[in-house]
């Protein structure tokens, strides 16, 4: 009794941490903030244990869950009340040490934690990953949905404005009779929902244009209808083709994304196992072997599962059941969506030949209706304006040919006599050009000899007046010399006069007197010298002048002949250059002229040929035409009488497949229904029937190996409670306030 009361703390402390794993999978954050949270002290916060934190009983299993008793996300500092969570105090020596602090599993426990709250925090991670694509992809596709949308309401708008100005004005007074509810999709609610908004502008305009085809036969009105609703009903079946379509690829990409991640988490999980789940595996194979230990390493035998906790290994197999149970469930899915997709196939295939042979009316349907008497009408009169044009064409033709004839020879006389008139004139201008050369000529001679002549009188004049200038200065020269020696002539008079006093004159003033004499006749000497050579030197200057005013007018007079000389070979030349300007002009006038001509008659002939050509062709083509249509219309005679048997057959044998369609779509359609169901049921059930029949031979080798450490667990577990020890077990838990399920208890017990 003392070995299995020994025994039931390390069961409940087992327990204990598988239920500490399953609700760290719950609330992994929660977890992982209050194991790393630093305290109040600044040292790194120990692991909540599992006996401190309150116990919050829950509804359905009594399971505290972690989210029940994590830390709030802000603490208000006016609140009066104590924080949830319990603080160090290890300086005073006020808190309790936790219970299992000297556990030698204590480490491998904080492993486990750790390990269970990163796997679920992936998790997380990866559902979070998909979530976001799927968002990604929802939007992408709203707002292409939206531009569609928005491209349609336009599109609406265009189509009811254009319509509105083909049919004129609304006649709001005239009662019109309603258009048919098939083009409305009567039996689609979504449809209907979507086109309330503008449901007016649409009635109004598609009644206005029903009351203009009002007027044909009932007979066509009636087929109007049943093709207006045929095509409703088409228009329906392809939308919901489209939609299933869409959600199954939908459902696809999903179950291939949910395998894919199924697979690495597989892959990951038999690759890297944590070293937690290996060492307890180790310990569980050491606890079998040595059943009987009670040292301190029979404190680490494995933790089985106790009042009904699942071990990590159960809990992997009850996922492989779920997954094994969803993979059947989407095969068959599969099946049934490849099923459905080639029964969809076989029923488009079937609605397009129906489509086909509806638009593809029978040639009686078109002989008997107006369009085809109207068309016929207005055949005949396209056959008879062909024949009437046809003779008229003739005539035309020989009428076109008349005037051909003449605008030739008009065209031939009235470029004779303009050939004549432009010879005539011609002539003329050559004539009075010559005339003109020569009195230009004439002119040319006269105004250079002019010239000449006023150029030598100028420079005869220019020299007289020089040299009479000269004669002019030399003559008032000459005069102030006269005067000068007279003027001396009287000086020397005065002084000849009183000679004859010279004896009374003394000698020393008869000294002073020739002294006086002698310089003045050395300084007339001097004078009369001086004038001498300047007179000299004036004449020879004066010659010289003369001879080079004689020399330069030589010199101009043989410059301007030279001149007058190269003027009458410039008039020349530029008479020569005008006269062959003239002849230039005259040519490219000619040479135009003819070219014109000539391209003009070019550009007629073209012209002529053309057009004969072109109405040879369609007058061809129109024969050919009509040719054709005469074959085509036999033809079409005969189709018309062959097809109406035909057609005949073919509306019984229609009005006969439509009544068993309608009497076997509803049966089929719930067939069909009930029938997936019961395929997916089965699946899911026959995964089911093996994973027990699994877990049923794993318990029957389990019953076997009686030597079994669970086996020897349980049996003590249960030596135990037959005691009556549910009691003290509450009592225990009530002092340590562990997170133990008290419904797992009763259950064992």
């Amino acid at each position: 009794m003392q070995k299995s009361r020994r025994r039931v703390p390390k069961i409940l402390l087992a327990s204990q941490v598988l239920l500490i794993t399953t609700t760290c999978t719950a609330a992994p954050f929660n977890v992982t903030q209050n194991l790393l949270s630093p305290t109040r002290a600044g040292t790194a916060a120990p692991l909540m244990p599992a006996t401190e934190a309150s116990p919050v009983a829950c509804s359905e299993s009594g399971i505290v869950k972690m989210e029940d008793r994590k830390r709030p996300a802000t603490h208000d500092p006016n609140d009066s009340a104590p924080p949830l969570k319990k603080q160090a105090t290890s300086i005073n020596g006020g808190s309790k040490p936790h219970p299992d602090a000297d556990m030698p599993w204590k480490d491998d426990l904080e492993r486990f934690q750790k390990d269970a709250i990163w796997r679920q925090m992936q998790e997380y991670k990866r559902e979070k990953m998909s979530l976001e694509t799927k968002l990604k992809e929802m939007s992408k596709a709203t707002a292409y949905h939206n531009d569609h949308l928005r491209v349609i309401d336009a599109w609406f708008n265009q189509l009811i404005d254009e319509v509105k100005t083909l049919m004129g004005a609304s006649d709001e007074d005239k009662d019109r009779p309603s258009f048919r509810s098939s083009l409305l999709f009567e039996n689609m609610e979504d449809f209907e929902k979507h086109l309330k908004s503008r449901s007016d502008d649409i009635r109004a305009i598609i009644t206005r244009l029903q009351s203009f085809s009002t007027n044909g036969p009932p007979e066509v009105t009636d087929l109007q209808s049943q093709l207006a609703k045929k095509l409703a009903e088409e228009k329906s079946t392809i939308a919901e083709l489209e939609k299933a379509l869409a959600e199954k690829q939908q459902l696809e990409e999903s179950l291939e994304a949910a395998s894919l991640r199924y697979m690495v988490a597989e892959k990951k999980l038999d690759r890297a196992r944590s070293l937690t789940v290996a060492k307890l595996e180790k310990q569980y194979l050491l606890g079998g072997q040595r059943p009987g230990g009670d040292s301190a390493s029979g404190n680490r035998e494995e933790q089985s599962p106790v009042n009904g906790v699942p071990s990590s290994v159960e809990r992997n197999s009850e996922l492989e059941e779920a997954h094994k149970q969803l993979v059947a469930v989407s095969e068959k899915q599969k099946e049934q969506l490849q099923k459905l997709e080639a029964e969809n196939a076989n029923l488009l295939s079937q609605i397009t030949e129906l489509n086909i042979k509806r638009t593809k009316p029978t040639d009686d349907d078109y002989a008997h209706t107006d369009l085809f008497k109207q068309l016929r009408s207005q055949y005949d009169d396209v056959v008879k304006r062909i024949n009437h044009l046809e003779a008229t064409n003739i005539q035309l033709r020989e009428e076109a040919a008349k005037l051909r004839s003449e605008r030739t020879a008009y065209r031939n006389q009235v470029a004779e006599e303009t050939q004549n008139v432009i010879a005539e004139k011609e002539a003329q201008l050559m004539r009075a050009e010559t005339d003109l050369a020569r009195i230009r000529n004439a002119r040319d001679e006269l105004l250079a000899d002019q010239q000449m002549r006023k150029a030598a009188q100028e420079q005869e004049k220019i020299a007289t007046t020089k040299v009479q200038e000269l004669a002019d200065a030399a003559q008032a020269r000459i005069n102030a010399l006269e005067s000068e020696v007279e003027r001396l002539r009287l000086q020397l008079d005065n002084t000849k006069a009183p000679h004859t006093e010279i004896d009374d004159i003394p000698l020393e003033e008869l000294r002073a007197k020739y002294q006086n004499l002698e310089r003045q006749y050395s300084m007339l000497n001097t004078e009369l010298t001086s004038m001498q050579t300047a007179c000299k030197k004036y004449s020879s200057l004066a010659s010289q002048k003369v001879a080079d005013f004689s020399a330069l007018e030589e010199k101009v007079a043989r410059l301007t002949a030279e001149k007058s000389k190269a003027d009458q070979k410039y008039f020349a030349a530029m008479k020569s250059k005008e006269a062959r300007e003239l002849e230039v002009r005259t040519l490219r006038m000619q040479n135009s002229k003819s070219s014109d001509i000539v391209s003009q008659l070019k550009e007629s002939e073209a012209t002529t040929r053309s057009l004969l050509a072109n109405m040879e062709k369609q007058a061809s083509e129109t024969k050919e035409a009509l040719n054709s249509i005469i074959s085509k219309h036999h033809a079409a005679q005969q189709q018309i009488a062959e097809n109406n048997i035909v057609i005949d057959g073919l509306k019984a044998q229609v009005n006969e497949l439509k009544a068993l369609s309608v009497s076997k779509d509803s049966s089929l359609a719930s067939a069909s229904s009930a029938c997936r169901k019961a395929e997916t049921e089965i699946e899911s059930l026959k995964v089911t029937l093996a994973d027990t029949k699994k877990s049923l031979e794993n318990w029957k080798n389990k019953s076997l190996g009686n030597s079994s450490s669970e086996y020897e667990m349980l049996r003590e577990f249960q030596e135990y409670c037959d005691q009556d020890v549910r009691s003290r077990i509450l009592q225990r838990m009530r002092g340590r306030k562990t997170y133990f399920s008290l419904s797992k208890v009763s259950k064992l017990q």
